[in-house]
């Protein structure tokens, strides 16, 4: 006891309440707060605290720390019934763009861009003894272009792409090899040499994070959201990774989000360990609470759904008095005198749930006993009026309907959003192997950035009564954006007409005119846009076919540059516009689409967007 009495004299009164705050130890007795317990724990740190400590009535009992508030005490009631529905996503102004590339730019505008080059050639300027790299601006959004193709195909190694077996064209040509990893070693965002003096952790990549950020606070928001981690896979050195266990990608930087059910992200913060959060939060609230608090800053009147590592009742009373409210599960040791009053998981059944109330009507507690039990905390949702959801019975052999209170239901419909996100960026991802920090978060952010325009886009189809089949796929989307922006050029997206030669003997079969003696046939396919025309020769004894591709939707309804040319050829060529069967000489400068301009009015319903 001596030995006991004199190491506890060591500590100051903060130490022994972090101690008893950071306990995971129930004791009823010592949980719900009494007076005659406060004035003997009072005591007790008269007792072993040193003359030098703050002073004793500035510092609160561990019941206040960790448990429920004083004087609010936990009674078996239930919270009044939550009868609100859920409610529709909000879609941005009809006036906006539903073009693939200028929904992308609104994540990283021109100047974004602009700022990159400058950066990335001052950086290799400083390490190649003053000779520049020459970047320009329309070479950079080339780059990340064929980053996002890449992504979609998902080559084991970038070499492959240039590679004699198994190279792409479409990426062959736009930018070779030896140049696509020269602008990715010299790609930065800002001076090294500023850097070097800053405080801020992640100054390396401010550029993005701002400009990302200008964006996502400009999004539509419900009244419904949630937080949680999101990691950023990265293996290599960096002072602000992190290890998350039970994650797929477990090492990384760890980025905290806010987003809607749907995936849409509309906050985040990455954690670099000190100065995350302001001390007073860190104080006051906690890693956790004070997150929420830093992400909740550009919304108003919302509920905020968290998981277990964010849900406390200091965060609950603070959302309450700033007009949130508050659901998500909870550790047992978070919920002060609840933990008393609940039933025990023996004496629930798979099915049961029990509730208890806050004595000011504020906040409610629920416990449901599933495969495990499962604690509720929450501001605004009781577990009225209870459904129901289908279990699988191990001793049944089938699934079979289970009681379900309403909290349980709203946590599953609204947590999922950050989870989804990370679903759809693991599908097509741009990352490739780095031994810099900065690339990966860059590359992780221009994901991000199309898969945020991807949920808008799918918004507004919905609500424009878009058919499904007719609704992009991110797949299509990324193919169709990454297209575009390989052939970005001065401002807009240019399709330029390349001449190859051909190695070796011509084909015999190198002619696709139809013969004197042949007829032809053009079949379009609606959704790729390919014309295939059909050669059938009197003896049926072999077809030709041509392959007539249509420029991107990006390029084809853009209005610019768009200017009808004759052609000096043999022999009129069919029209290209659907549903025409007339032949013309004239054809689409940019395009290289035969049309007509002054029969039907072919070339003008061609460019038009209907």
């Amino acid at each position: 006891m001596a030995a006991t009495n004199k190491h506890m004299g060591s500590l100051s009164a903060d130490d022994i309440l972090e101690m008893l705050g950071d306990s995971d130890v129930d004791i009823p007795g010592e949980i719900s707060s009494g007076e005659d317990e406060e004035h003997d724990f009072n005591e007790y740190l008269e007792e072993y605290s040193s003359e030098d400590d703050v002073p004793l009535a500035s510092l609160r009992s561990p019941n206040s720390e960790k448990g429920t508030p004083k004087n609010k005490k936990w009674t078996r009631d239930k919270m009044p019934p939550y009868v609100h529905d859920v409610e529709d996503l909000f879609c941005e102004n009809e006036e906006g763009s539903q073009n693939f590339l200028d929904m992308f730019f609104e994540y990283f505008p021109p100047s974004f861009w602009k700022s990159v080059v400058e950066q990335s050639n001052l950086y290799s300027v400083q390490v190649r003894d003053h000779r520049s790299i020459n970047m320009t601006y329309d070479e950079i959004i080339r780059f990340v272009g064929v980053s996002i193709l890449m992504g979609s195909l998902n080559y084991p190694q970038t070499r492959l792409y240039w590679s004699r077996d198994l190279a792409v064209p479409l990426i062959q040509k736009v930018m070779s090899r030896d140049r696509f990893f020269e602008l990715r070693n010299h790609l930065h965002f800002v001076d090294k040499f500023v850097t070097s003096d800053s405080d801020d952790k992640l100054q390396k990549v401010r550029p993005i994070l701002d400009a990302f950020l200008k964006k996502c606070h400009m999004l539509p928001r419900s009244n419904e959201q949630s937080v949680d981690e999101q990691m950023i896979s990265f293996t290599g050195r960096c002072p602000n990774r992190q290890y998350v266990p039970n994650k797929p990608h477990p090492v990384g930087l760890k980025n905290f989000v806010l987003a809607e059910r749907d995936g849409l992200v509309l906050d985040f913060h990455i954690y670099v360990g000190k100065g995350t959060i302001p001390d007073k939060d860190m104080r006051e609230l906690g890693l956790g609470a004070g997150i929420v608090k830093l992400l909740t800053r550009t919304i108003s009147h919302s509920i905020i759904y968290c998981d277990r590592f964010f849900t406390s009742e200091k965060l609950g009373d603070y959302l309450v008095a700033n007009n949130f409210n508050l659901c998500g599960t909870v550790m047992k040791n978070r919920v002060g005198g609840a933990l008393s009053i609940l039933k025990s998981d023996k004496e629930l059944k798979r099915g049961d749930y029990d509730e208890v109330l806050r004595s000011d009507k504020k906040m409610c507690c629920v416990k449901w006993q599933d495969s495990k039990a499962v604690t509720m905390l929450s501001t605004c949702i009781g577990s009225e009026p209870h459904s129901s959801c289908l279990r699988w019975d191990k001793t049944e052999k089938r699934k079979r309907e289970v009681n379900q209170p309403l909290v349980i239901k709203k946590y599953n419909q609204c947590m999922g959003g950050i989870d989804l996100c990370d679903r759809l960026l693991a599908y097509y991802s741009s990352s490739m192997r780095t031994k810099k920090w900065p690339l990966r978060v860059f590359t992780h952010f221009v994901d991000l950035a199309i898969v945020n325009s991807w949920v808008m886009y799918r918004r507004n189809c919905v609500k424009a009564d878009v058919p499904k089949r007719e609704i992009a796929s991110l797949l299509q989307f990324r193919t169709r954006l990454g297209n575009a922006m390989i052939h970005f050029e001065s401002g807009r997206v240019e399709i330029r007409e390349e001449i190859q030669k051909k190695r070796g003997r011509p084909s015999k079969c190198s002619s696709i005119s139809p013969g004197p003696h042949e007829s032809s046939k053009i079949c379009v396919n609606e959704e790729t846009g390919i014309e295939d025309q059909q050669i059938d020769h009197e003896d049926q004894t072999q077809q030709k076919r041509r392959r007539i591709i249509h420029p991107v939707n990006d390029v084809r309804f853009d209005r610019i540059n768009h200017w009808p040319i004759f052609s000096n050829d043999k022999n009129a060529s069919r029209c290209r516009h659907s549903g025409c069967s007339s032949r013309t000489r004239i054809k689409c400068q940019k395009c290289d689409v035969y049309l007509c301009v002054s029969l039907n009015g072919c070339f003008q319903k061609f460019h038009t967007r209907h």
